[in-house]
């Protein structure tokens, strides 16, 4: 069974070809390849925020600790 959204496409494309295949065809012939990946369900997720913020304060905390067991192993 397929899931809604594929389903939603399929229906979609069929009344498009439905109504004016030759136009259709000429959309379809006129796309690059990079307009074929896009249109094929990949999606480009914007940047989190809060997850750059976590591995940031991550990075910092992981640093301090090094310099800190490294300044008490010289003491």
């Amino acid at each position: 069974m397929s899931s809604p959204t594929n389903l939603t496409d399929s229906l979609t494309r069929l009344r498009e070809r439905k109504v004016n295949p030759a136009t259709v065809n000429r959309k379809l012939a006129g796309r690059t390849s990079s307009q074929r990946s896009q249109s094929s369900g990949e999606r480009q997720f914007a940047t989190d925020t809060f997850m750059v913020f976590a591995y940031t304060l991550l990075g910092v905390a992981t640093i301090c600790q090094l310099i800190l067991i490294v300044w008490l192993d010289i003491i």
